[in-house]
């Protein structure tokens, strides 16, 4: 993923709901898939920053949510 493209802004909605599939992903594995670059350039380093905003995607409807048997969140985009 990169912070800017032809100077574009992205918007953290933008990247996390680019990184979400229909697959169940965990937290840690989204957070790997966008890059220490991109969550640099968005303010996401914070793994806690980086958890509330899909939480926030949660809560708009743009994401789903649950807690699989080991505890883990896991996350995926809306079908």
């Amino acid at each position: 993923m990169g912070g800017s493209a032809c100077g574009l802004r992205v918007s953290r909605e933008s990247v996390l709901i680019g990184v979400l599939t229909d697959e169940p992903t965990s937290t840690e594995a989204l957070y790997q898939r966008v890059g220490y670059a991109t969550l640099a350039h968005l303010g996401l380093i914070p793994y806690e920053t980086f958890r509330a905003e899909l939480a926030k995607l949660a809560a708009a409807g743009l994401a789903e949510r649950h807690t699989a048997d080991d505890g883990a969140t896991m996350w995926r985009s809306r079908p």
